[in-house]
């Protein structure tokens, strides 16, 4: 399911190496009530563009008792939804989520073969201001799935062209020549 979501929100624009979105696969948050409370958001994918930044919260349940047990306790989700502008819930399959069951705020996210469909639209939520054990939790996690991203897929490759150079085949994740040994391992592998 976190394959299908980094795919979701990666939209490279063709010709450069800039990304929409900073993706982040298990983000930590610590709450202090007189005691340390962790909270872990499944995947987190911040929006970048300047006409609709925003934070995107996931939970992944991969199975009925799985989300029985998250219904149980509502808070536990809600110490990182507060923080975003959308909540989805992902599933791969919609007969995990029975009608009237998904909370108030959330959207459903459901596997249609290799993608992932909204089944229902995340309504826009009013964030509160973003805390720094948050910021810490999200930086870390986006640094670590930034890490283990070319272990999942290679990044694309792209075509330019200029007068001077020619035609030129680079790596879209950092723009060195194609294909890149760090982040397009399994094209290079294939070229050998």
């Amino acid at each position: 399911m976190l394959d299908l979501l980094l795919a979701r929100y990666n939209t490279e624009r063709p010709g450069t190496i800039a990304d929409r979105w900073v993706r982040a696969e298990h983000v930590r948050s610590t709450q202090r009530l007189g005691y340390e409370t962790v909270s872990i958001a499944d995947f987190v994918a911040v929006d970048k563009y300047s006409t609709s930044q925003a934070i995107h919260g996931h939970e992944v349940k991969v199975s009925r008792s799985d989300w029985l047990t998250e219904l149980k306790d509502p808070t536990k989700s809600e110490r990182i939804k507060r923080f975003c502008d959308f909540w989805w819930l992902v599933v791969p399959d919609a007969s995990i989520v029975k009608p009237g069951e998904l909370p108030e705020g959330w959207g459903l996210l459901v596997q249609s073969g290799k993608v992932l469909r909204a089944k229902k639209r995340a309504p826009r939520l009013t964030p509160e201001p973003l805390t720094l054990d948050f910021i810490a939790g999200l930086t870390a996690a986006a640094a670590r799935t930034a890490f283990r991203e070319p272990l999942r897929r290679d990044a694309r490759t792209i075509e330019t062209w200029s007068e001077r150079a020619g035609l030129r085949r680079l790596c879209q994740a950092c723009g060195e020549p194609a294909p890149c040994a760090l982040h397009q391992p399994r094209e290079l592998g294939a070229a050998a």
